[in-house]
């Protein structure tokens, strides 16, 4: 896992899609928020080096202004338009679509065999 900064507080992280312990920003979660998951990308050893994050996360964390290279969010942006996101969020998700078709598949089973011993038995 490489290490990043939070673009909410400043503070460093295992990954540019981590959720943040600190404030609790999740940019995996963020839906299709690509200009988030973009800076978060942009702020991380991916580009910059780890001396260079710990000024970023300095910044950030006093609330001085980031400045972000236009064209690299611009790429950036469109490459996660076309790239489906890890799920690495440690927030709970629910019940995934892999778990709820599964559920259902067995219910469809469970009714199927219901129907045929009804009808074999008859």
């Amino acid at each position: 896992m490489s290490v990043a900064v939070c673009v909410g507080c400043g503070e460093t992280k295992e990954g540019a899609f981590d959720p943040c312990d600190g404030c609790g920003l999740d940019p995996a979660r963020g839906g299709t928020d690509r200009m988030l998951q973009a800076r978060s990308l942009l702020l991380s050893e991916r580009f910059y080096s780890e001396e260079a994050l710990k000024e970023f996360g300095r910044k950030i964390r006093v609330g001085e202004p980031v400045s972000y290279d236009t064209g690299q969010m611009s790429q950036l942006v469109e490459e996660l338009k076309t790239q489906k996101l890890p799920v690495i969020s440690r927030a709970s998700p629910g019940c995934s679509i892999v778990t709820w078709s599964m559920l259902g598949m067995l219910v469809l089973l469970a009714a199927g065999l219901a129907y045929l011993y009804g009808a074999w038995k008859h």
